[in-house]
């Protein structure tokens, strides 16, 4: 089954984001990154429900600042910054498509 193109963006960037966060060392974070990629590519919508959970209340995703040593990077920083409004855009893109009947 081919996987709709939505889909495999969102899914290339929780990859990336994911990525990012264990090589900042925030392996349970990336892990549930990855746990919402995996759902999403199999075009299930409770990824991305359960993607954009991940953005709300304290200690969020929104909520992290990248540190190695103590010093924020600022260029890792801003690329996260990037991906966590790329995939919040996507998903939500995604979100209003189901919410319409026309789920990918």
């Amino acid at each position: 089954m081919a996987i709709h193109p939505d889909v495999a963006r969102l899914a290339g960037t929780l990859g990336s984001m994911r990525a990012l966060l264990n090589a900042h060392g925030y392996d349970a974070l990336a892990e549930q990154i990855e746990r919402c990629r995996s759902i999403i590519v199999r075009s299930d919508y409770h990824g991305v429900e359960r993607l954009l959970g991940l953005y709300g209340g304290m200690g969020s995703l929104n909520d992290v600042i990248l540190q190695s040593g103590g010093i924020a990077p600022a260029e890792d920083n801003e690329r996260l910054d990037a991906l966590r409004t790329i995939a919040w855009e996507q998903a939500q893109s995604l979100a209003l498509d189901e919410a319409s009947g026309n789920g990918n």
